[in-house]
């Protein structure tokens, strides 16, 4: 009941409802319908002191039941009433049904696409069906009524014809039309809003989103941002208007990583015309071990290599671009070319462990006991960082640093370690390392270990020199360039944001979930979180 929210009465079904509606026509009749071909129309009786549901299960015709070729029982998915009387219905096989509301009958079925049917709207005598095979279809039901004189329900020869078509980049989960049924708003599994216009022929992308966890997010200035995710997307983001510039699709792949080239290219005229004046290249890692280089300003794809067997689970350029360097969950580390193409150097000091981030200095110059210019490290999973000496002009690279981080032998849980379980390991938080931008010698380190802490590692005295308590164990760390700040998020969904001398911090609500990535942006006014499929963009005050 509306007045009181009480519950009058409840039915069970036998089997799964998938779509149930009221008939509109009717002020207490509605039909649900599910899995095993059941088709059932109710009737709320509340002639008695009790309101009471009784139910009609109708009769399907034998040839709506069965699918081609296969002995699975067909399942109703979706329906919807039209004005004189009739009940559309749709199937997991591209069927429509027409039944006839004042007898309970099937009269006639047609196919209407060749992939399972989830939308189905009917009004001013046109039908719209959207389907799993990303089809968007206008049908026209005139001489519908005509054909209820049927011997039986059979594929109509004439007066049904499809008017138009539209082809999706998602299945079309969700649409809602005016009544003219003209113009509306779909949604895709794509996580994609398309404005649909029939009688212009118009698809406009409205709002477009990542439905898979998101790996990693870089940023380029504050105007622009890149993500990647497990449905195989990188996608590039308007940061002011939130809107998505680009997509980059790679079919039956996950996305794991990305990073921005440090140079600039010249726009285009089409880049200017959104916004993207001066992107440099993107550079992404993916799940089957490719690495792929994106030309923003082009809207294309560059380059493929293949440097790794395993997923590619870490990646940046080289500080001068030169060079893309890229980890594996098996721990090696690939030093490619990006103008070739070609791996020039695989390290493999931290075989057997995941790479979990890799991180470049800016700086060219840094007080520290090096005899190159560029440093760049690697962490992995075991709680390891190596730090490099790198001149890439040169073809020079050389180990100057080997950290080893202790932990205790049992788990946060309180179970032992192995390290011949992979799933134990899994567990663990993960060892992450950035150059410090305040102090130009030391490593920002956290992970698993003796305490929840962030420590601070300096080059040239070769030791911890100090650390910053921490509540919860971090599970994404990130250090702002133009401010004292550094940004820890937890699977307890908190953003931490902690002052870099002073160890303080504050907690920021908000997320539903583990907070999986924290990037500040390069002029350090936005902090980016992520957790799972969302993006919060903060902004920094200090």
């Amino acid at each position: 009941s509306t007045r009181n929210y009480e519950i009058l009465t409840t039915s069970k079904t036998t089997s799964a409802i998938h779509d149930l509606k009221w008939d509109p026509f009717s002020v207490n009749e509605f039909v649900s319908v599910g899995q095993d071909g059941s088709v059932l129309f109710w009737l709320l009786d509340e002639t008695k002191n009790n309101a009471c549901l009784n139910v009609h299960e109708a009769e399907v015709p034998e040839e709506l039941l069965q699918k081609h070729g296969s002995s699975d029982v067909v399942e109703f998915t979706s329906l919807d009433f039209s004005g004189d009387s009739t009940l559309y219905i749709a199937t997991n096989n591209g069927k429509v049904s027409a039944w006839d509301t004042r007898h309970n009958t099937c009269f006639m079925h047609w196919e209407a696409d060749n992939s399972e049917i989830d939308t189905v709207i009917c009004r001013n005598g046109r039908l719209l069906t959207g389907s799993v095979g990303k089809n968007l279809r206008m049908w026209s039901l005139t001489g519908v009524r005509d054909m209820r004189s049927g011997d039986s329900p059979s594929m109509p020869c004439g007066g049904l014809t499809m008017e138009d078509e539209m082809n999706l980049e998602g299945s079309v989960v969700a649409a809602a039309f005016d009544e003219a049924l003209d113009m509306g708003i779909v949604g895709t599994s794509s996580g994609t809003l398309w404005y649909i216009n029939w009688p212009e022929r118009e698809s406009i992308r409205l709002i477009s989103s990542h439905v898979q966890k998101i790996n990693s997010l870089s940023s380029f200035g504050s105007e622009h941002m890149a993500t990647c995710s497990d449905d195989g997307t990188l996608r590039l983001w308007t940061v002011a208007s939130r809107e998505q510039a680009l997509q980059f699709q790679v079919l039956d792949q996950k996305c794991t990583c990305l990073a921005f080239a440090p140079g600039e290219l010249p726009a285009s005229d089409d880049m200017k015309e959104k916004s993207m004046v001066n992107l440099p290249f993107v550079v992404a890692g993916y799940g089957d071990g490719t690495v792929r280089m994106f030309d923003i300003n082009k809207e294309e794809m560059v380059l493929k290599m293949h440097p790794h067997a395993v997923s590619v689970t870490a990646i940046s350029f080289s500080s001068d671009g030169r060079m893309i360097i890229s980890g594996g969950s098996d721990g090696l580390i690939a030093v490619s070319s990006p103008t070739t193409g070609m791996t020039v150097r695989v390290i493999s000091d931290h075989k057997g462990a995941p790479i979990t981030n890799i991180d470049v200095t800016t700086r060219q110059e840094i007080d520290s006991p090096v005899s190159a210019p560029y440093l760049w490290l690697a962490t992995s999973a075991d709680r390891r960082v190596s730090v490099w000496s790198a001149d890439w002009t040169k073809d020079f690279c050389e180990l100057v640093d080997w950290l080893t981080f202790p932990a205790p032998a049992f788990l946060p849980d309180g179970s032992v370690v192995s390290n011949k379980d992979k799933k134990s390991c899994e567990k663990l938080p993960p060892s992450l390392a950035k150059f410090s931008t305040e102090e130009d010698d030391v490593l920002v380190y956290v992970g698993y270990g003796m305490q929840k802490c962030i420590q601070f590692y300096s080059l040239s005295q070769r030791k911890v020199i100090r650390t910053a308590p921490l509540t919860h164990w971090s599970n994404c760390l990130d250090v702002s360039e133009g401010t004292p700040l550094i940004a820890v998020g937890v699977n307890e969904r908190l953003v931490k944001l902690i002052d870099y001398y002073e160890g303080s911090f504050q907690d920021f609500i908000g997320h539903c979930d583990t907070i999986d990535v924290l990037r500040f942006s390069q002029d350090s006014k936005l902090l980016f979180s992520v957790s799972h499929s969302e993006i919060f963009v903060w902004e920094v005050t200090v």
